[in-house]
C-alpha cells in the first residue's frame, strides 16, 4: 500500500512543472524550458517552432556570422532537436552550458536554473526506504 501511495506521489511531482516558484525541476524539465528560451517559444507556440528557428539561425549561422558564432548556432540546433523530438533532453551538452546559453538571450535575461536530475531526486528523497 505504501509503495503505491509513494509511487503516485512521485510520477505526480514528477509531471508537476514548478520552475518559478522555487520548487523541485526535474533536469528534463528545465532543458526544455531553457530550448524554448533560447528559441524564443512560448508553451503552446509549436506550430511556431520552426519559423522561430529559422529568424534566429539566420543570425548566428557560421556562414554569414563567421568562426565565433559556430558555438550559438550549435546551441540553436541542439534546441530545435528537443522541441521537435528529435533528441532527448538528457543527451544535451550545450544546452547545459549557462555562458552559451545566456549568449543567445537577451541582455539581463538569465538562463533558467538547471534542475536535477530524477534518478538523484528519488535517492535523495526515498534512499532511506529502498536501502539494498
Amino acid at each position: 500500500m505504501h509503495l503505491f501511495v509513494t509511487i503516485g506521489i512521485i510520477s505526480f511531482l514528477y509531471r508537476c512543472e514548478m520552475d518559478y516558484y522555487g520548487y523541485v525541476m526535474f533536469r528534463e524539465d528545465s532543458i526544455i524550458a531553457r530550448a524554448r528560451q533560447v528559441l524564443g517559444v512560448e508553451k503552446g507556440q509549436e506550430v511556431s517552432i520552426k519559423k522561430r528557428f529559422f529568424s534566429r539561425i539566420a543570425r548566428y549561422h557560421p556562414d554569414k556570422c563567421g568562426s565565433p558564432c559556430t558555438e550559438q548556432a550549435k546551441v540553436l540546433v541542439e534546441a530545435y532537436g528537443v522541441l521537435t523530438g528529435r533528441v532527448k533532453p538528457l543527451d544535451c551538452k550545450l544546452l547545459e552550458n549557462d555562458d552559451l546559453v545566456a549568449s543567445l538571450l537577451p541582455a539581463g535575461v538569465k538562463p533558467v536554473k538547471l534542475g536535477m536530475k530524477y534518478a538523484d531526486w528519488l535517492k535523495d528523497r526515498f534512499y532511506d526506504f529502498v536501502k539494498p
